[in-house]
């Protein structure tokens, strides 16, 4: 019980990795507020994690492509549980494609989405935090902020900035006790990655099959990840036990981001 009466806002968190984080807080004692776009699939969600745990868990619909809906997010987590010491940002990606397919409004949307929804999340969770001289801020990234994948400059670009956010913010509030993380996985099994390998697969006339066996040559660890694989991080980062560690950069991929050419001529 590693969190034990701690307040969290995991974001994007009714299915994947976000579902898991949020689960594996709540059985380290945090109470947890989720939110996310499927109002179906949410409040089950919550239900669940509520019951498998035994930990107060709430939920409210945001789109993270509206500030005012971001807005109504924090201020209905805050006043739910009172504070939130924990905030696990994670969304879901903005669309793939080449960089001349993109087009002025799907890179607006991809800054609405990414970039600005976790500078806003920040400034209203974060006033609270110094008061009380404690703060967990985590932000879901991905492996494109150690190395862009191709076609996906919209994540690449926005997701780089975010993690440049965590590390402005790391230095001006360690004096408080807040820390700030990235947490950067690659390859996790997920509906979202899945879906990924389809168009890929689509557009280069191959068999899903045949995508998913070409990145698994890729991954040292000879396997893709488990939501679960991130979801423990993020608790250790979460905790008391991280306390001196800030600023940091934290991959997740079984060693995908080492992995040149040349090993894959092996």
């Amino acid at each position: 019980m590693r969190l034990k009466e701690k307040k969290a806002l995991v974001t994007a968190s009714s299915s994947g990795i976000g579902q898991a984080i949020a689960r594996t807080l709540a059985e380290e004692g945090a109470d947890v507020f989720l939110s996310g776009i499927e109002k179906d699939l949410l409040p089950q969600t919550a239900e669940a994690i509520a019951r498998a745990t035994g930990r107060s868990v709430a939920f409210a619909l945001a789109d993270f492509t509206s500030p005012a809906s971001i807005d109504a997010l924090a201020e209905q987590a805050l006043q739910t549980f009172g504070r939130i010491d924990i905030l696990v940002y994670n969304t879901g990606g903005p669309r793939p494609g080449t960089f001349l397919e993109l087009s002025e409004a799907d890179w607006e949307k991809a800054y609405r989405l990414v970039l600005d929804a976790a500078i806003r999340l920040t400034r209203r969770v974060l006033p609270g935090m110094i008061e009380r001289r404690f703060g967990r801020l985590i932000y879901m990234t991905s492996s494109s902020v150690i190395r862009p994948l191709p076609e996906l400059h919209l994540s690449n670009v926005m997701r780089a900035g975010v993690k440049a956010l965590a590390e402005s913010l790391a230095v001006e509030m360690a004096p408080y006790g807040i820390t700030t993380h990235v947490v950067a996985p690659a390859h996790i099994d997920t509906a979202r990655s899945r879906a990924i390998a389809e168009a890929r697969a689509k557009a280069r006339g191959l068999s899903v099959e045949a995508v998913l066996e070409h990145d698994l040559r890729g991954i040292p660890a000879g396997r893709f990840g488990r939501p679960e694989d991130v979801a423990r991080l993020v608790a250790f980062l979460a905790s008391e036990e991280s306390a001196f560690m800030t600023g940091g950069t934290h991959v997740v991929d079984g060693g995908f981001t080492l992995v040149t050419p040349l090993h894959l001529l092996g």
